[in-house]
């Protein structure tokens, strides 16, 4: 009974609006004994009476309430038996391996003659991508973006509504949570599932079982979070563009350094931007972090120099280089033994596994019980992990033994990254960062004695100076950021296994408030800032007056651009009722609404609002100019006031502004 028509018929019962309520069949109001004691008493309570147009269901003698009853119990039980005729058929058609129907997954086309599922000519090879990419480790998100980018969209269908129309759906951006959704539909590798269980199916299945189940435990185990670094929404949140924005760490803390601002404003208007490591933002009075606050305008100018003018210095380009073969040297034998285990593991979960299936087919279920049934789900979860880190490791070790780092090479790149950095929009900057850099690590500086410097005996001396780690990405990717500058667009977060370089530097940072750092090491050089802390300028949008907007939204109503405010509200995406107080403003005198256009601050827009204003309109033209005239006089009253005391401020600091006039309204 928990159905819109019925809740509001109870409102308009209570309210003592119905006294009677009128049904063609009992059976139609409902088929649930628990639903129907409930719902009588209610009737009873409010003095409503119910009526049938076939049937006589008068319950004023016991014999019409022993009636209802008998029907509505009739009708319940068939109501449960056509249920469970219905789930028997489809679960012996599952058996036999024949899908059940719904929706046609995508990747697969239904033939009605056959009766049967066949592979999609077009979709088919779009998801063997998905799963073929899942099974990589690649986020689905990522996948998400890179089929988006490719102009792939999901199924078009076509469904019939309750009054007979059709209707086509579909062709909208895959998303990760709907391709999470099709990794783990079994039906992709050739089975059907009803009611838990799995049964082989006839149609044909487009992905092997080895793979569905290597994308099932990497999408298990890739859990896709709205605020994950990589995510474009969560990039897009920073206003401020700060460029190591989700790669930069406090190495102390092993926290994140998250961007931030200090709340004040420069000369420029924008605000201080910092780095602060999350660890003082959320302990402040407990944290014990020796990096804290830095400037971003710091220490993004201190990092882009250093791998700038590293290009000019070959013996530091030859001395990374060789550290990073001789790692890697290391790193290729511990992952082939990785390799090796990893697969002993897995042979022998998966020889357990065997054990219980047979088992449980021997009829070991009853002996055992819940015991094997526990065994078997955690062995499965644990197959699933191994499956996942043994994909991990390979691409590591694939990784590992295909990079060939060539000193020449990598100094052409680093050049490339100095010429064409200052050359793009700040959000292109930050996307070559992101694709430049895979993380930075700040901490503070150790003297030959272990000492911290920046600690209370070291304090007197160097009170910033810093550590930081660069770790870089391939150097071949420098080579994707120019094609991505002539138009080549990358696969938004494509992440590489390859194992990168890393460069240490140490900045001192005590004069970056005067706007100078100093770079100690890997070579010695000053650096000057353009300001304490550069900011990005935020292309602020004009300030157009509601009234501007209003007078547009009548023009479209009059030339039936739109047919009505409810479409019209549709199109701008407002709410109907914004689209109300919005168009009452055209309803204000032309002097009015032409001293209105003429605003140019958001300070008197706000002084001038909607709700005054539409009280305004609601008046005759005389009284709307003379109530108008009292709200400009009282807006330029305010204005005086102010100004007066701005200008007694200025002449304290010996500067006396000039004021400009701002717009007088004369009534028409």
């Amino acid at each position: 009974m928990d159905r819109p028509g019925i809740r509001a018929l109870k409102r308009m019962i209570e309210a003592g609006e119905v006294k009677v309520v009128l049904v063609f069949k009992l059976e139609r109001l409902s088929r649930n004994m628990d639903e129907w004691g409930p719902f009588r008493a209610f009737l009873q309570k409010h003095g409503c009476r119910l009526e049938s147009a076939t049937e006589s269901i008068s319950e004023v003698e016991p014999e019409g309430r022993l009636k209802n009853n008998i029907m509505m119990s009739v009708a319940e039980f068939e109501r449960l038996n056509t249920a469970k005729k219905t789930r028997i058929k489809m679960r012996e058609q599952a058996k036999r391996g024949y899908w059940n129907g719904g929706l046609v997954p995508y990747g697969y086309a239904y033939d009605k003659n056959t009766q049967a599922l066949q592979p999609h000519p077009t979709e088919a090879p779009v998801l063997q991508r998905i799963f073929q990419e899942a099974a990589k480790l690649m986020s689905l998100t990522d996948i998400a973006n890179a089929l988006n980018a490719d102009g792939l969209r999901t199924k078009e269908r076509v469904v019939q509504r309750k009054d007979g129309k059709t209707e086509t759906i579909g062709r909208r951006l895959f998303r990760s949570d709907g391709l999470r959704l099709i990794i783990q539909n079994p039906i992709y590798r050739g089975a059907v599932r009803f009611e838990g269980q799995e049964f082989t199916g006839k149609h044909e299945g487009l992905v092997s079982a080895e793979i569905w189940e290597k994308a099932n435990a990497a999408a298990a185990d890739i859990q896709e979070r709205p605020g994950q670094l990589d995510h474009p929404s969560f990039q897009a949140r920073d206003v401020h563009n700060h460029l190591f924005k989700g790669i930069a760490f406090c190495a102390a803390c092993g926290r994140a350094l998250v961007p931030s601002d200090s709340g004040k404003r420069n000369a420029s208007g924008g605000k201080y931007r910092y780095y602060t490591c999350s660890a003082v933002l959320k302990e402040k009075h407990t944290a014990q972090c020796t990096v804290g606050r830095l400037s971003a305008d710091a220490l993004e100018k201190a990092v882009v120099t250093v791998l700038g003018e590293v290009a000019k210095h070959p013996s530091i380009i030859k001395e990374m280089v060789e550290v990073s073969r001789s790692t890697r040297r290391k790193d290729t034998a511990v992952l082939q033994s990785e390799v090796e285990k990893q697969k002993q593991s897995l042979a022998s979960v998966e020889k357990q596994l065997d054990n219980c299936a047979i088992a449980i087919s021997k009829g070991g279920v009853d002996v055992l019980g819940d015991a094997l049934v526990r065994r078997a789900s955690d062995l499965r979860e644990q197959r699933r992990r191994l499956l996942v880190e043994l994909e991990r490791t390979r691409q590591e070790l694939t990784a590992s033994n295909a990079l060939v780092l060539e000193e020449q090479h990598i100094r052409k790149n680093l050049e490339r990254f100095r010429e064409v950095l200052p050359k793009l929009t700040p959000s292109e900057q930050k996307e070559m960062i992101q694709l430049f850099i895979e993380r930075i690590d700040v901490r503070r500086a150790t003297e030959a004695g272990g000492k911290k410097v920046g600690s209370r005996e070291g304090a007197q001396s160097a009170d910033r100076l810093m550590e930081i780690r660069v770790k870089l990405h391939s150097a071949e990717l420098a080579q994707g950021l120019e094609a991505q500058k002539q138009g080549h667009r990358m696969p938004v977060g494509q992440s590489s296994n390859l194992r990168g370089l890393s460069l240490d530097a140490r900045v001192d940072f005590k004069n970056a408030m005067r706007g100078e750092i100093t770079i100690i090491a890997p070579f010695r050089q000053s650096v000057r800032l353009d300001a304490r802390v550069r900011t990005v300028a935020v292309n602020k949008p004009a300030v157009e007056h509601p009234v501007i907007r209003a007078q547009k939204w009548q023009r479209m109503l009059t030339t039936g651009d739109v047919p009505n405010r409810l479409a019209l509200a549709k199109r701008v995406g407002v709410d109907p009722g914004m689209v109300t107080r919005v168009l009452k403003l055209v309803h204000l005198a032309p002097s009015i609404q032409e001293y209105l256009a003429g605003l140019k601050t958001a300070n008197e827009a706000w002084h001038f609002s909607i709700k005054v204003l539409g009280e305004i309109a609601d008046q005759p033209i005389e009284k709307q100019e003379q109530a108008f005239a009292r709200l400009v006089a009282q807006f330029n009253n305010r204005e005086e006031r102010n100004q007066a005391l701005s200008k007694m401020v200025a002449i304290t600091h010996g500067h006396i502004p000039k004021w400009s006039a701002g717009p007088k309204f004369t009534a028409g």
